[in-house]
This record gives C-alpha cells, structure tokens and sequence, in this order.
C-alpha cells in the first residue's frame, strides 16, 4: 500500500517538474492598466466597480507617488528636513493647487446660519419658489438652509398639480393586491390619528 502512494507521489512530482521545465517567461510584456476597466460606465458608475477584465496577464501597479524613493510630505515625521524644503518634491504642491478644485468635501461644511428674515424676506422667497427658482439660487441669495425653505413656503401650484396627475397614473397601474394593502394602510393611519 506505501509503495503504491509513493508511485503516485513520485509521478505526479515528475509530471509537475516536466511542466516547470516547459514553461517559460511570456514573449511579450504584459499591458498596463491605467484604470480598471468597468462593465459600466467609469465615470456615472464609479462607485458599482464590476471588473471587466479581457484574459491575459496585465500590470497595474498600486497607486503611488511618481517615484517609489518619494515620500510624500504629509508622512514625513516633522523633525525630518525634507518636510520643509522647497527643493524636496516641489511637484507635490502643484499637483495639489491644480487638483484641489476636483477634491470633494470630507465633511458637512459648517454654514452661518440666517436667523434675521423678515416678513418681506419670506414673501420674497415665496415669489422665487414660484417662479420655479432652484432650492441653490434661494440659499445663496438669503443664506438659508432647505429645511427653512421647506418650512417657511409652500410648493410651486402647477408642481403640486403635476404631481397629483403623475399619482393618478400611476394608481391606474397598481394591482388588486396593492391598491388593498393601499386602503388598509390609509385605515390605520387614520385610527393611529383618532388614537384607537
């Protein structure tokens, strides 16, 4: 029984040093990905990354400075001269002060709140909102938040008629099942507001 296992031990080793011997390095280098190529869209759907990758070998290094012998400043202890030598990694700042515009906010950026509308400001804002100014072209002009603009005004007329004949369209569509579960729904939204 030994001697059958080491047999097979034995031939599949030297059918495995026969492969090694073949194989060789590939003629011609591999190609270098500068992206992951996406089954969608690169750019609307950046975030929903499925690799579509061809067969074959490809190089893509990690993402790094322009040089591996680089460090960036940002990790360089603050005892260290290069930190604050303008001779060390210049390129650095450039690709910073011409990228910074492309860099998206990390955090909530902190805004002055307006506490001081008027009667006259918040008719003014009403006059906007139905004309069919964006929520954007009313915060800049009053430097007031969406949830002040949703409390103080009311929607544009012709939206809310828009959106009532959209919900007409779309009830006509819904099946047996839901417009039932629909009703059951409106029941108990009017017993929780009665408190029953």
């Amino acid at each position: 029984m030994f001697a059958k296992s080491a047999k097979r031990v034995c031939s599949s080793v030297g059918r495995f040093a026969a492969v090694r011997a073949k194989s060789s390095l590939p003629e011609k280098l591999p190609e270098k990905l500068s992206a992951v190529p996406n089954k969608y869209n690169s750019k609307s759907s950046a975030f929903n990354l499925k690799p579509n990758m061809s067969d074959g070998l490809f190089y893509q290094p990690a993402p790094s400075p322009l040089d591996p012998k680089i460090t960036p400043k940002a990790f360089l202890p603050d005892t260290d001269p290069r930190k604050v030598s303008d001779l060390y990694y210049p390129e650095e700042d450039r690709l910073i002060k011409d990228n910074v515009k492309y860099m998206p906010i990390i955090y909530k950026a902190s805004r002055a709140k307006n506490y001081s509308m008027t009667k006259d400001d918040v008719i003014e804002l009403q006059k906007m909102r139905d004309a069919g100014a964006t929520r954007k072209q009313m915060k800049e002009k009053f430097k007031v938040s969406d949830f002040f603009i949703s409390i103080a005004t009311e929607s544009n007329p012709e939206k809310i008629i828009r959106e009532k004949k959209l919900l007409k369209k779309q009830v006509k569509r819904w099946s047996a099942k839901t417009s039932v579960a629909r009703k059951l729904k409106e029941k108990q939204k009017l017993m929780w507001e009665a408190d029953l």
